[in-house]
């Protein structure tokens, strides 16, 4: 059996940047789609990093837009980086692979209800369906990236998911 090494920061970095690229390119085309290009990244930064409870739509602020995608891309960096470990580690654990699949819904709720609490007050400006549908696209992205890097562990969730 051929025995592949596989770099968890290099890959992770890879993952969470595809997972951070599919969010933030599912926003800007429902913000072009609006008129408004950047203007969730803006607002985001405004709310979440400068506290703004009544946040400027228009004109976009280049600082708190700045400001959030560094945060952003950091955020999904790390998710990616434990998502590959737990990739890894489900190669030979049942526990892990369970725990891959957890991490997957825990990943679509925890946000959903971020985004929810977060801006009670913005709620027009980020409507649930479409927050489902950027995070839906990033697992897939990434779930993607991941299944093609890691073959064997299709057959392994296939053969026994959780363990005999």
């Amino acid at each position: 059996m051929t025995r592949h090494r596989h770099d968890l920061l290099r890959e992770g970095l890879i993952t969470g940047m595809i997972g951070a690229v599919a969010v933030a390119g599912w926003f800007l085309i429902t913000d072009l789609i609006q008129g408004h290009p950047l203007a969730t990244p803006s607002i985001l930064g405004q709310v979440i990093l400068y506290g703004q409870t009544a946040p400027v739509t228009t004109p976009v602020e280049v600082g708190p837009a700045l400001s959030y995608t560094l945060l952003h891309i950091g955020v999904f960096v790390l998710f990616g980086i434990g998502v590959t470990e737990l990739v890894h580690l489900a190669m030979t654990s049942p526990l892990a692979r369970f725990g891959l699949m957890i991490t997957a819904v825990v990943f679509e709720l925890f946000f959903f209800l971020i985004t929810y609490v977060l801006f009670a007050g913005t709620l027009q400006l980020f409507p649930w369906w479409s927050v489902l549908a950027a995070n839906t696209l990033a697992l897939l992205a990434m779930g993607y990236y991941l299944a093609s890097r890691h073959r064997s562990l299709g057959r392994r969730f296939a053969s026994e998911a959780l363990g005999a």
